[in-house]
């Protein structure tokens, strides 16, 4: 079993990919980036 998330943005897909994660990695991944996102639109209002 795998797990598989993908980044699209406005731009087009980010390349970037989970191969190989474990299901704590792809969760404790997620949130770490939804928290940097967070972070970036607080500064950019």
């Amino acid at each position: 079993r795998y797990y598989r998330a993908e980044v699209h943005l406005s731009e087009g897909s980010q390349d970037y990919d989970l191969v190989g994660y474990t299901k704590e990695q792809v969760i404790n991944d997620v949130l770490d980036q939804y928290e940097r996102h967070m972070q970036f639109l607080h500064l950019v209002r």
